[in-house]
Order: structure tokens, then sequence, then C-alpha cells
């Protein structure tokens, strides 16, 4: 447990010393994208639901609410996959192994 410490610890220092500083900034972005979507498609939803809404604009409005989801569903998958820039890196294996 505490070489994993150890390796977020340092991971840490490397960050805040530029290494990989632009890539997990722009995987924040992608977080914080792909919660603003949830959130329109969350907000277009209530709108529908507390007006009331008939026909062509409760169908359009729910559509856009979709596609919001769906895509702050992409962007959440795209943040996801890169979430490995910020975890520290693997164990070194036991000395026995090493040449």
């Amino acid at each position: 447990m505490w070489g994993w410490l150890r390796r977020y610890l340092q991971r840490q220092r490397e960050l805040a010393q530029g290494v990989d500083a632009d890539l997990v900034a722009d995987n924040r972005w992608r977080y914080k994208l792909a919660f603003a979507l949830f959130g329109g498609a969350l907000l277009l939803g209530l709108l529908t639901a507390s007006l009331n809404l008939v026909g062509i604009a409760r169908l359009f409005i729910m559509t856009l609410a979709s596609i919001l989801f769906v895509a702050g569903l992409l962007v959440g998958r795209w943040a996801a996959e890169s979430a490995f820039l910020s975890k520290p890196g693997p164990e070194d294996p036991p000395k026995i192994f090493r040449k």
C-alpha cells in the first residue's frame, strides 16, 4: 500500500512540474463538458415535463435532450479512457526479476 502512495505522490510532483500537464488539463475539460451536456439534457427534460408541451415542440426538445445525453455519454467515455494520465505508474518488478 505504501508503494502505491509513494508512486501517487511522485506522479503528483511530476504533474506539478509540467509532465503531461496539458494532457491532464484537456482531460479535465472533457469531464466538465460531459457533465455540462448531462446537465443540459436534464434541464431540457425537466423543462418539457414542467411546461406540459405537446406536439412538435415536445418532440423537438426531447430529441435535443436525447442528443445532449448521448453526446455526454460519448465525451464522458472519452474522458474515462484518458483517466490513466493522473494515475501513478506501475510498481517496479521485484529485484530478483531485474536484469
